[in-house]
C-alpha cells in the first residue's frame, strides 16, 4: 500500500475553485496528464497573448519564447484530455478527499488512543503527520497546525523519529511519503484506509517501545 500518487486533489477546478481566487498565472504539473510528463500554463488573456504568434504580429511586438521538451506532444496531450474529462464527469475529487477525510481522522483516533501527543493535518486529498519534536503539549484530536505557525510546524525537524516511523509503516505494508503523509486519489478505497489506520496503529506501538 503506497501513499505516494501525485499531487493533492484541491477540487474540481482546482485551489482556485476551492478558495474563489482568480489568478493572473495558473501552472497545472504532471498530474494534469494523468502522471505522465505533461503540465500547462493557462492566464488572463492579455497575460497569455504574450505567448501568442498571432495576437504578437497584430500588436506589432516581439512574441515571448515558450520553449518545452513535451510541448504538443500527442501522448501527453491524449492522457491530458481523458484525465481533465474524468475530472469533469466524476465525482473522483471528492472521493479522495472523503478518503484523505477519513484517514486523518482515523489517525486522530489512534493517537488520542495510544496516548501520543503527534498531530494530523492536511487538506483536500492529503494527510500530513506532525511529530511534535519540540514535545509541545497537544491534543492529537483538537491539534490545530495553524497555531504553531510556520517555524513551529516546519521549521523544527526530527529526522530520526520520522525515518523510524516511515520504516515501521514499511514493514507494515504501507509506504508514507517523507513528510511524512501522502497524498490519495479515488483508487483508494476503504479497504485502503483500514490497512493504513492498523498499520499505523501497530507502528506507534513500535516506536513507543522503542522509547522515541
Amino acid at each position: 500500500m503506497s501513499w505516494r500518487c501525485g499531487g493533492p486533489s484541491w477540487s474540481a477546478g482546482g485551489a482556485q475553485r476551492r478558495y474563489g481566487i482568480t489568478p493572473d498565472l495558473c501552472i497545472l504539473a504532471k498530474i494534469l496528464a494523468g502522471g505522465l510528463p505533461g503540465g500547462a500554463v493557462a492566464g488572463r488573456k492579455d497575460v497569455m497573448g504574450q505567448l501568442d504568434a498571432t495576437a504578437a504580429q497584430s500588436a506589432k511586438r516581439e512574441k515571448i519564447g515558450h520553449h518545452g521538451t513535451f510541448n504538443a506532444n500527442p501522448l501527453t496531450a491524449a492522457a491530458a484530455v481523458v484525465t481533465l474529462k474524468l475530472v469533469e464527469t466524476t465525482d473522483a475529487c471528492s472521493r479522495a478527499e472523503a478518503t484523505a477525510e477519513a484517514i486523518r481522522s482515523g489517525m486522530r483516533k489512534v493517537l488520542a488512543e495510544e496516548q501520543v501527543p503527534w498531530g494530523v493535518y492536511g487538506e483536500a486529498s492529503a494527510f500530513i503527520i506532525f511529530v511534535n519534536p519540540q514535545h509541545t503539549t497537544i491534543d492529537p484530536e483538537s491539534f490545530d497546525p495553524l497555531a504553531l505557525g510556520f517555524k513551529g510546524l516546519k521549521g523544527a525537524r526530527d529526522p530520526a523519529l520520522i525515518n523510524r516511523l516511515r520504516l515501521a509503516m514499511l514493514a507494515n505494508g504501507v509506504d508514507l511519503m517523507p513528510g511524512p503523509g501522502g497524498l490519495v486519489s479515488a483508487t483508494h478505497r476503504p479497504r485502503e484506509v483500514g490497512q493504513t489506520l492498523e498499520a499505523f496503529r501497530r507502528s506507534v506501538r513500535w516506536v513507543k517501545e522503542e522509547g522515541l
